[in-house]
């Protein structure tokens, strides 16, 4: 129940700063931390990853973090 709860409010917090049209480096940088915790608490417990050996963990993380890191990248791109 905690970690739905922690998704749901971390949707909120996003959906909110988009309604108030925040924007800008710092706000783009916590939704990225945001959507990166949110991923990784799905691979972990709606996934089932967070018994398994670490290479397979390691695996989705990885692949986690380079989607929001190109995602990243191409919108520091776009703001130059």
């Amino acid at each position: 129940m905690r970690v739905w709860l922690t998704l749901v409010l971390l949707t909120l917090a996003t959906y909110l700063a988009g309604r108030a049209g925040l924007g800008g480096g710092p706000v783009v940088l916590l939704l990225f931390l945001s959507v990166t915790a949110k991923g990784q608490l799905l691979a972990e417990y709606f996934m089932g990853l967070k018994r398994v050996r670490w290479p397979w963990r390691g695996v989705v993380s990885g692949w986690l973090l380079s989607v929001v890191a190109l995602i990243g990248f191409a919108y520091w791109l776009g703001e130059r």
